[in-house]
């Protein structure tokens, strides 16, 4: 029997090390206790079947505390013992934070706001990313830790910085002038090509030269504030790839990431263009008390949807076939507003999503509920009178679980035939009060026609307007104001090819500098469409219209084409108060494919029922369906082919799934054929059976 369970674990062992691992772990903070704290701590992550914790985020005094004294024996012994009990670590840079010896020294590294005011220290997140102390300091502490710990066998990686590019990142500092005034040379060259890009005319802005371009606030022009958001989203990821330049020069197979705050729904920085450096997207999931409603100062709360949370990881993913990790993972309440209570069991069931997202690593935060400062009322793994109670219970199960999947499946990515277009161009352009019509919040009219097509049970990515489109048979483009002639030649193809494709009014309005289209409406979106836009109204956003599609009537708002049918047929008309009788939504047929018009921004409703026609309409047959709002099922494939549908239930009750496909269940081989059912408050893995 003895030699039997050796050989069975000597198996598992290879079998690991062959499929590669899931971690499971813990935003771990050794500084604030002595070292036989740590001990007892790694003890007890080792009993919640934890295998990785996250270190280092915010301790740069505690790393540096004077200027050149270097003390990290800590961090080392914190490392070493987390090892021995099998727990490997994911080490931060923390230059969120600085300490304060620094700002004392050099009091002009604090970001400027745009009132001239430096930030005064006290927070994180409040040094200018162009301060060239700043940065000298921060490739100084990045180097000793990669030179430190560039051979250690129990890292995993480094996570650089905390949530860059959050808690209003914009800096008007001198430095921060020249610095985009450079920038603007380099794209303009010419004092006449930035004259023209920003349509100085307008207001007598017209520039000399250069030296007189100034730093634009919200409000200000809006192609001279669309370039200084580009900007400061490049200085952003130059920070990033500084550090992690850093980084590889030293240790060139460490694993480099960082996270994205906002629970993903960070707008100051290019998303897309970070993926293109960083080795594993990353971001910090809050489900509950963070989501895309932060970004127009929703603090009411919002209940808790799965459909949000899978948004966000499609977002980070943006339509790559790549593991994401979510470096903080909620696991109740936070150090902000209590707008929602996490319910019990939910923690579990975030992972199971993410790891149906193809997440391979998760790390709750933090470990122990800290015992003061900024987080104090942070819930931790366990509480910091170190007891474990239900928490600890729930993350020990959910670490068992997730390891278990992956040890039989090994690493799975969802595959997805829709897609919705979300670009960051077009989300700055939205965030400049008049710009377009300030009522109309760009991500989330975008997150509708997303939540529509998981409302459909149908896999969904989020994409930018450059990405690939011959592999999707449905494509969405809400809302994208500046479409590019490239965009629209390849949206054309893929219709062309048997596309269904949704496009939304102001969608190709203006072009890349938001100067004017050659029609309303880019002609070749009109011809697309099969339509002519004459005419354009916006509404201030307490007020509404009414649309009737077929027999359904519902609330439209903001914005309103007046069109005039080409080739397109009507679907949907204006009913209310406004434009009555004129086409609200179009259906036009265009090479093998189709393509839809939306005339107006809608409720949720209107939206709901345009997706199901356009569903069947695209022949995508989702391989399992379930109508519950709170059941979230994915489609995913192996690094073999084999093909699996995870199902995760965050209701109360139990649910039946209707399925397309032989399927069965992973952990009893119980098979399936047309339906199956999920308990209340807990997921089914089934693989798909080829017949």
């Amino acid at each position: 029997m003895k030699k039997l369970l050796i050989s069975s674990l000597v198996f598992l062992v290879c079998f690991i090390s062959i499929r590669g691992q899931v971690y499971i772990g813990s935003a771990y903070y050794p500084e604030h206790v002595d070292s036989k704290q740590v001990e007892k701590d790694a003890c007890l992550m080792k009993e919640a079947c934890f295998n990785v914790a996250r270190m280092g985020d915010f301790a740069w005094h505690s790393m540096e505390p004077e200027d050149g004294k270097f003390t990290f024996e800590w961090l080392d012994h914190a490392v070493q013992i987390l090892s021995q009990y099998g727990i490997q670590s994911l080490l931060c840079t923390p230059t969120a934070a600085i300490p304060k010896w620094m700002h004392d020294a050099h009091p002009e590294i604090m970001i400027m706001g745009a009132d001239g005011k430096r930030k005064p220290y006290g927070r994180r997140r409040h040094a200018c990313l162009n301060n060239e102390d700043y940065r000298q300091y921060s490739l100084r502490i990045v180097h000793k830790l990669a030179e430190r710990y560039k051979n250690n066998k129990s890292i995993i990686g480094f996570q650089i910085d905390n949530e860059l590019a959050t808690e209003e990142p914009y800096c008007y500092c001198p430095e921060c002038l020249k610095k985009f005034q450079t920038w603007l040379k380099q794209k303009y060259h010419t004092i006449g090509n930035l004259n023209r890009a920003w349509g100085t005319i307008f207001w007598s802005e017209t520039l000399n030269n250069f030296e007189q371009a100034w730093l634009p606030r919200k409000m200000d022009n809006p192609s001279a504030y669309l370039d200084y958001q580009q900007f400061y989203s490049d200085i952003a990821l130059g920070f990033f790839r500084m550090q992690r330049e850093a980084i590889k020069a030293v240790a060139p197979n460490m694993k480099v990431t960082t996270n994205i705050g906002g629970s993903g729904f960070v707008t100051t920085m290019d998303l897309y263009k970070l993926s293109d450096t960083s080795d594993v997207l990353s971001f910090d999931n809050y489900p509950v008390n963070v989501t895309l409603e932060h970004l127009y100062g929703n603090d009411t709360g919002h209940p808790f949807d799965p459909a949000m949370t899978s948004f966000a990881m499609q977002i980070i993913r943006g339509g790559k076939s790549r593991p994401i990790w979510v470096p903080e993972a909620q696991i109740g309440r936070t150090a902000l507003t209590q707008k929602e209570i996490v319910k019990e069991g939910y923690p579990r069931l975030w992972n199971h999503q993410q790891l149906a997202y193809g997440c391979r690593l998760s790390v709750f935060f933090p470990f122990r509920s800290f015992e003061s400062g900024h987080e104090h009322l942070m819930a931790g793994v366990i509480e910091s009178d170190n007891i474990k109670r239900s928490k600890f219970r729930e993350l020990q199960q959910t670490a068992q679980e997730l390891q278990e999947i992956y040890i039989q499946t090994g690493e799975m990515l969802p595959v997805a035939k829709a897609a919705v277009i979300r670009d960051f161009q077009v989300d700055w352009a939205f965030e400049n009060g008049y710009t377009f019509c300030p009522d109309l919040k760009y991500l989330r009219e975008v997150y509708k026609y997303y939540h529509a097509l998981r409302s459909q049970s149908v896999m969904t990515d989020v994409i930018s307007s450059q990405a690939n489109l011959t592999d999707y048979d449905l494509i969405v483009v809400p809302y994208l104001a500046m479409a590019s002639p490239d965009f629209c030649k390849r949206l054309e193809a893929a219709t062309q090819k048997g596309s269904t494709v949704i496009l939304t009014c102001v969608s190709g309005i203006r072009n890349a500098q938001l100067h004017k289209a050659d029609a309303l409406v880019t002609t070749d979106l009109q011809q697309l469409a099969g339509i002519e836009v004459e005419g354009q109204e916006a509404l201030f956003g307490r007020k509404s219209n009414i649309l009737t599609y077929e027999q359904q009537t519902g609330c439209c708002q903001f914005w309103f084409d007046q069109i005039r049918l080409k080739t397109a047929s009507k679907l949907a008309s204006f009913s209310g108060n406004y434009f009555k009788g004129m086409p609200a939504i179009t259906c036009n047929e265009y090479g093998k494919g189709k393509v839809y018009y939306v005339a107006t921004v809608p409720e949720q409703s209107i939206v709901d029922k345009l997706i199901t026609e356009a569903v069947y309409s695209s022949s995508i047959v989702p391989l399992a369906r379930c109508k519950h709002p709170l059941v979230e099922i994915s489609e995913l494939e192996d690094t073999s082919g084999k093909q699996y549908i995870y199902v995760v239930n965050f209701s109360d009750e139990e649910q039946t799934i209707e399925l397309s496909t032989y399927a069965s269940d992973i952990k009893t081989e119980k098979e399936y054929t047309t339906s199956a059912s999920v308990k209340a408050m807990d997921y089914l893995l089934m693989q798909i059976n080829k017949q």
